[in-house]
């Protein structure tokens, strides 16, 4: 009877024991990650929740990943027309997306807890997504909302019948516009056209519009599109005459509220 007992009150011990080993320990650590271009890092395994860090524009905070084992795994994923290029901190010398890190030999902040820093860098690959990669002139692409917008001509120096401020000049963008989409849509309202150069950036046709009349035909961009129509036509800005060489046209903001930022080439 006694021995019976001894046997299950060990068996019992040996259970308690194997299965508190199985449950994972707390840890007072964290990873600080911050992510240069478009993608995602998700910690797999090791940290609270598997939270994900998400970036969609520039430049984005980077965010503070709690974790409850000293051992993380960091995962990163581009976004369409990115690529992941590499890793920078504590995931440095790690070539693929999938970094394994262990912050048990951290630094520890004034809180005791130890923690890490890793970087993830992703590229653009697809024309577009950045001013320094911006749409040919002349090639179509889809800006969101259904839209399809092709520059087919840029102008520097434009004469008008008003001579613009000093230092200025009058540029304009012959573009087609195309609702690709299934429902009525507002270009000007979703978008608005705005330019960008290297000296004074983000002109935009209505606030550094040129002097009416404009290059005609004006683009109508106010008057809701049926789907499948299209229109050809002018928008017109009055930028610093230093831009003219470096001028791109942008639509969207890049944010995770509004679509993506479209870049197009005027030159």
């Amino acid at each position: 009877m006694f021995a019976a007992v001894f046997l299950t009150s060990s068996l019992a011990l040996l259970t308690a024991a194997a299965a508190a080993r199985s449950q994972p320990r707390s840890f007072n650590g964290h990873v600080w990650v911050v992510i240069k271009g478009w993608g995602s890092v998700q910690a797999t395994k090791g940290a609270v929740g598997h939270p994900t860090a998400r970036c969609a524009d520039a430049p984005c905070p980077g965010t503070n990943l709690l974790l409850k084992r000293p051992r993380v795994v960091l995962t990163a994923k581009p976004y369409r027309g990115w690529k992941f290029s590499g890793w920078r901190g504590a995931c440095k010398s790690q070539k693929t997306p999938r970094c394994v890190l262990d912050v048990s030999n951290g630094r520890k902040d004034i809180f005791g807890a130890r923690g890490a820093y890793a970087k993830a860098r992703f590229i653009p690959v697809a024309a577009g997504l950045t001013s320094a990669h911006p749409i040919p002139l002349g090639t179509a692409a889809n800006i969101g909302y259904g839209f399809v917008v092709r520059i087919n001509s840029a102008n520097a120096n434009v004469q008008l019948g008003a001579s613009p401020p000093a230092g200025a000049e009058y540029f304009d963008a012959n573009l087609t516009a195309t609702n690709a989409g299934g429902r009525l849509s507002n270009l000007s309202l979703d978008f608005g056209f705005s330019a960008a150069g290297s000296h004074a950036r983000y002109h935009t046709d209505d606030g550094h519009g040129c002097t009416d009349p404009g290059p005609q035909p004006a683009l109508d961009a106010f008057d809701p599109f049926e789907p499948g129509e299209f229109r050809t036509g002018y928008v017109c800005w009055t930028i610093a005459a230093e831009d003219a060489g470096s001028l791109e046209l942008y639509f969207g903001s890049g944010t995770f509220a509004a679509p993506r930022t479209t870049w197009f080439a005027l030159h």
